[in-house]
Formats: structure tokens, sequence, C-alpha cells
């Protein structure tokens, strides 16, 4: 019975590990998705009128407009990077806890109780 609730915590573990690799990369992907989808939508919608090039032109230059006013915004990219790397700690620790969890039941021992504490910083200031 020791063996299956190994291999039970052990698929928990890679389950948690393929969440976190999901979210981080959902999270990373929809910023260089986002740009892609506008330009490509903004090039579909000025083609009609000036045709393929000149649409394309105009689109790479309002994107890199808006691209350089969010860049000018404090600190808006640093939040969002920083929140991605949360999103890694976070993952990171969750599954070293579940590694603590799989010792536990490898030696027939009760889990000890660790005290989580979340301690949240002001990164903006």
């Amino acid at each position: 019975m020791k063996t299956v609730d190994m291999a039970f915590v052990r698929l928990l573990q890679f389950m948690v590990l393929l969440f976190f690799t999901f979210v981080v990369f959902l999270w990373y992907g929809i910023a260089t998705l986002i740009p892609l989808a506008l330009w490509v939508n903004l090039t579909d919608f000025f083609s009609g009128a000036f045709g393929p090039i000149m649409s394309t032109i105009i689109s790479l230059i309002m994107i890199g407009a808006l691209g350089f006013y969010l860049a000018k915004i404090p600190k808006l990219i640093e939040t969002f990077l920083a929140t991605g790397v949360d999103l890694i700690k976070l993952g990171n620790t969750s599954i070293r806890r579940m590694g603590d969890i799989a010792a536990a039941v490898k030696n027939d021992a009760p889990p000890q109780e660790q005290k989580v504490e979340i301690i949240l910083k002001d990164k903006l200031s």
C-alpha cells in the first residue's frame, strides 16, 4: 500500500508541476501574443483602404506607438514581470511541499506541520 500512496503523491506533484508550468507559459505567452494579434487585426482592418503593404506599415507604427506609451507608464513592465516571477516562486514552493509529503509517506511518518507566511512587499515604492 505504501507504493500506491507514494505513486499517488508523485502523480499529484507532477500535476502541480504541469499546472504551474502551464500558468507561467500562459502568463508570458499573453505578453507576446497580444501585439501579434493586434498587428494581424489592424493590418486586416486597414488593408481595405490602403492595401496590404501600407496597412502593415501603419499597423506596425500604431503598435510601436502603443508599446512606447505603455513603456512610459511607471513600473508597469516591472510589475508584469514580477507577477510572473511570483508565479514561478509559488509553483516552486508548492512542488517542494509536495516533496515533503512524499518523503513523509516514504518514511511512514506524519507530515510535519509547516506554517506558511505570505509576506507582501510593496514593489511599487
